[in-house]
């Protein structure tokens, strides 16, 4: 599905800076999306294939935005302040009669207004004595009038090829009677861990043993992006084995990604595979936590290799892992809304290495400042549970303190 038509390997002990990592791997992956016609029911989370047109107009006709009385507003300003009452139009049912001159109507909520009618004054702003209407002096024109086409006008680019499709969005699709779009299929992802420690949580822990955290947050984290995943399940630390499911889940998988492995322990299999058996396009970036991320192919397939730290597996699987899922599942990639936020603690970094640390939004007092957890070990989970989104310290910066501002990024902006 997926072919690399450069590498960007920078080993020999030299660290890849993050942007640069991200830009290479995105502006080569080159993707084979299919696509296919589903029902808008079941759009929630589909990267649309071809841009929504819209074949009619939103609202389909003129209507009241509140009750009251509909009126000639060019009589109005020629100085009458009485009108008579003619009739009534609610929604679903229009009044359908000729409009008098000095004529009005009652109307409800999203009622169609008669053409030739184009202000509405409130019930509450109007008088009646006897089946005339009495009006007040500064009423303006247009005032309650929801016009033809208002909100969406026929032959406009509603959705743009790429988008996305959420909750809002099957409410505007609705609105325009789309019962089929064209989106691109869902990615399908094989995952695993790597570790004879690592442990299945409905197993007993044995001595010097831990559960695996990283699969299930993985693959939950797919799972919300809605693609189809694969769960190989924990691989010991056996090349046979690794090799064995590499080859399953590339024959069957858009994308591979695994948890673990990847630095350069004598049990760390992944990345001496990937080098044997396909090649490594990056790996060794210059971030903390995360740096030993690789990325890659296998048989042709794309394959991330995460760290099996799984703080350093969570701020990896937001930053690296995410931005390819999205382009390669069709999706446009937006810039994310990143705010700079005054901090409320001190911290030192090295300089020439992007730093994610896992922070809080704290409202005190009308004022927003950013609280960093207290532990910032690549194997503190509770400080992604913790956090509401990233603080992103970049290369050039060496020091923290109180006051000074952070790049903030929230947890949601990312998984959208």
């Amino acid at each position: 599905m997926t072919q690399l038509t450069e590498d960007i390997q920078a080993f020999d002990n030299k660290l890849i800076k993050l942007d640069t990592a991200i830009k290479k791997i995105i502006n080569h992956l080159k993707c084979k999306k299919k696509h296919e016609l589903i029902n808008t029911k079941i759009a929630l989370n589909r990267t649309l294939a071809d841009k929504i047109i819209s074949s009619i107009n939103v609202p389909a006709y003129s209507n009241s935005a509140v009750d009251g009385y509909a009126i000639n507003y060019k009589e109005y300003s020629n100085g009458n302040r009485k009108f008579i009452i003619i009739g009534k139009s609610s929604a679903g049912h229009p009044f359908n009669k000729k409009i008098k001159k000095l004529g009005s109507i009652r109307v409800l909520t999203g009622a169609m207004i008669p053409s030739k009618l184009d202000t509405v004054i409130m019930e509450e702003d109007c008088n009646l004595s006897k089946g005339i209407l009495i009006l007040p002096n500064g009423i303006k024109k247009g005032i309650n009038y929801r016009y033809l086409g208002e909100d969406i006008k026929k032959n406009t680019t509603i959705f743009k090829k790429g988008h996305k499709i959420r909750a809002q969005d099957l409410g505007a699709l609705s609105s325009l009677g789309i019962t089929k779009i064209k989106a691109y299929k869902k990615l399908k992802v094989a995952i695993f861990s790597s570790g004879d420690e690592l442990t299945n949580i409905h197993k007993p822990l044995k001595k010097g043993h831990i559960y695996d955290s990283n699969r299930e947050m993985i693959k939950a984290f797919l799972l919300k992006l809605g693609y189809i995943v694969t769960d190989l399940g924990i691989l010991r630390d056996k090349k046979h084995i690794i090799i064995k499911k590499l080859n399953e889940a590339s024959n069957k998988s858009d994308l591979i990604i695994t948890s673990g492995g990847m630095s350069l322990g004598d049990e760390d299999h992944i990345k001496t595979i990937i080098e044997e058996k396909g090649n490594i396009h990056a790996w060794r970036l210059a971030i903390k936590p995360g740096r030993p991320v690789g990325f890659g192919t296998y048989n042709n397939c794309p394959i991330i290799g995460l760290p099996g730290n799984p703080a350093a597996a969570f701020i990896t699987f937001l930053m690296i892992a995410t931005p390819i899922l999205k382009q390669m599942s069709g999706q446009l990639l937006k810039k994310y809304n990143v705010i700079p936020i005054a901090s409320n603690f001190h911290y030192s970094k090295k300089r020439g290495r992007k730093e994610f640390i896992r922070v809080k939004l704290i409202n005190k007092k009308g004022k927003l400042t950013i609280e960093k957890f207290p532990k910032s070990g690549a194997g503190i989970l509770t400080s992604a549970t913790w956090s509401t989104g990233i603080g992103i310290l970049d290369e050039n910066i060496e020091k923290i303190k109180p006051y000074d501002k952070i790049n903030y990024l929230s947890y949601n902006e990312i998984i959208d």
